[in-house]
């Protein structure tokens, strides 16, 4: 199987290709920055997706069997600019290969702030009918549309994963968990407005393992959660995380007596009963592991 990957050298890219390459798949990796896979046995693609004047006989000539799309330039800005340059080449690059080359199997990573940018509350089932207000969802949903339009008329797998709060190693030091780990650590002031926020979050090992189930197996074209299906509140984080580093929780309950404990502007988590049919006996990284790991 000859697998084009974009977003190789992303937090999750990262991690699903060190995976690909010890199960010894063909792999060919697109984006401006792969030097981190110099001396890796993988094809590489010096590719500039902003580019529309883009030469992609490389990868005409690769001709893959799957496209995994991982790619999403500016993050953690998502501004409309940015929102709409990534739709564009996002576009560009599929057309490029349901026309010219033999690919069969789309597999795409969409965004949990698809259900109307974190303001569905509670349990978020695929078949919602959503309407976000905010460039990265509005262009999000704009590409699963457009594209699951070309995979039917092509007759090609098109799987949009949903992602939700992924952490692990390797994730940026400003995202909650890391963040979180590094200020009590050291002790450092936490400023946090919503500490009762519940959100789904998933180990990145889970969301790698998960990814290549969709390369094994023909799974129907559709969108599908990547979460754990479980709610996590903010503060329970900062007790969890407390714990490991000091033993007990003082620090994190000195935090939380400062502010209103109960305010929350976020309560959602995916619903993975679609996901778990096709999942075998999986277990997913409950979130006191997957912190300990970090730890």
């Amino acid at each position: 199987m000859k697998i084009l990957i974009s977003g190789g050298s992303g937090f999750i890219g990262k991690h699903l290709v060190n995976y690909l390459i010890k199960k010894k798949y063909n792999l060919m990796l697109l984006g401006r920055n792969l030097d981190s896979f110099a001396g890796i046995k993988v094809k590489t693609q010096i590719l500039d997706l902003n580019n529309s004047n883009n030469d992609y006989k490389e990868v005409e000539k690769y001709n893959p069997d799957v496209f995994i799309h991982l790619a999403w330039e500016g993050i953690p800005v998502y501004n409309d600019e940015l929102s709409k340059r990534n739709y564009h080449n996002t576009m560009r690059i599929i057309k490029v290969l349901v026309n010219s080359t033999d690919c069969s199997k789309i597999i795409s990573t969409g965004s949990c702030w698809e259900y109307n940018d974190g303001n569905i509350q509670g349990l978020c089932n695929e078949d919602l009918v959503t309407n976000p207000k905010k460039p990265f969802s509005i262009y999000k949903k704009k590409i699963f549309d457009e594209v699951l339009e070309i995979a039917n008329k092509k007759n090609i797998l098109f799987n949009w994963l949903r992602v939700f709060y992924v952490y692990g190693p390797g994730q940026r030091d400003e995202s909650i968990i890391p963040m979180l780990i590094e200020k009590i650590k050291n002790k450092k002031k936490i400023n946090i407005n919503f500490p009762a926020n519940i959100n789904d979050f998933i180990y990145v090992d889970d969301v790698v393992k998960i990814i290549n189930q969709f390369l094994i197996d023909n799974i129907e074209t559709g969108i599908y959660n990547l979460g754990s299906g479980n709610g996590v509140e903010v503060k329970e984080l900062l007790k969890i995380i407390d714990t490991k580093i000091n033993g007990r929780d003082i620090f994190t309950s000195e935090y939380l007596s400062k502010i209103d404990q109960n305010k929350r502007n976020q309560n959602f988590y995916a619903c993975t009963k679609k996901l778990n049919k096709y999942l075998k006996n999986f277990e997913f990284t409950d979130i006191d592991s997957g912190i300990n790991n970090l730890i």
